[in-house]
């Protein structure tokens, strides 16, 4: 099985013997995500960033489920306060960016889940026996 998360969607496809089995896409990808960490910084800290500022989250932080001990590793971030209009600067953390990204994710999984569903029943053993590649984010 490959994943392969793009910019505007993402691709679910599985694979036997060099043929295509079975190919899905999911109207999610990286601009989804960063769409999300924008909307969630906005609504939870009244702060606003830029796409610039929610991708380099993503890439440094962005996890597709809350870390099972404390809030994870944390990252300053830097935007504009929506209260004051002055610049502001706060820390972020993995617990918050899984929780922001848990609509999308939820998305992305749902269609990994249809493909799995879809497919012929050795062929979904052979997956869940080795994985599935991903290009993106990590899914477990």
């Amino acid at each position: 099985m490959v994943v392969d998360i793009g910019g505007g969607t993402t691709e679910v496809a599985i694979l036997s013997l060099g043929n295509i089995v079975y190919a899905h896409s999911v109207r999610v990808g990286g601009d989804k995500l960063d769409e999300s960490i924008i909307a969630y910084m906005r609504r939870t800290h009244n702060l606003l960033i830029g796409e610039a500022t929610a991708e380099r989250i993503k890439k440094s932080i962005g996890i597709a489920r809350r870390p099972e001990k404390s809030t994870g590793v944390k990252v300053e971030v830097r935007g504009r306060d929506l209260v004051n209009g002055v610049p502001k600067e706060i820390q972020i953390s993995e617990a918050q960016i899984a929780d922001a990204l848990s609509d999308p994710i939820k998305q992305i999984v749902d269609g990994v889940k249809m493909a799995l569903e879809q497919a012929p029943p050795e062929l979904a053993a052979d997956i869940v026996e080795k994985g599935l590649y991903s290009r993106a984010v990590v899914l477990y």
